[in-house]
């Protein structure tokens, strides 16, 4: 187990920050969804195109698990538990906080659209 959660990480840490952060989380979870999206850098048209963003915006909706409109802690918590990726809640507050504009604490579809199509 330890050994697919360092592959995991290895995989999904661009920055070599020896964590995961809220974008490379994404990046994992469009894997995990079969969602073929772009990598950040080529994505600047993304916003006007609407195969693309009718994509992230499944990809959305898939992550949004109560269909609340946003992507709270709990939510992640329970997705990486599937992955085996062990996180605190903490950890998964620290990456909602990366993109969390208006402060709440939960990523809303804007908010998750803005970062996917950085």
């Amino acid at each position: 187990k330890q050994w697919y959660q360092r592959r995991v990480r290895e995989a999904y840490d661009n920055n070599n920050s020896k964590r995961m952060e809220f974008k490379e989380f994404l990046d994992m979870m469009a894997n995990v969804f079969q969602y073929h999206l772009s990598h950040p850098e080529t994505t600047s048209n993304s916003g006007k195109d609407p195969e693309a963003v009718r994509r992230i915006e499944e990809l959305f909706d898939s992550l949004d698990g109560d269909e609340s409109g946003y992507i709270d802690a709990e939510e992640i918590l329970k997705l990486t538990e599937k992955l085996g990726e062990k996180m605190t809640i903490e950890e998964v507050k620290e990456l909602i906080s990366q993109v969390d504009r208006d402060g709440d604490g939960r990523v809303n579809k804007d908010e998750f659209k803005k970062l996917m199509i950085k």
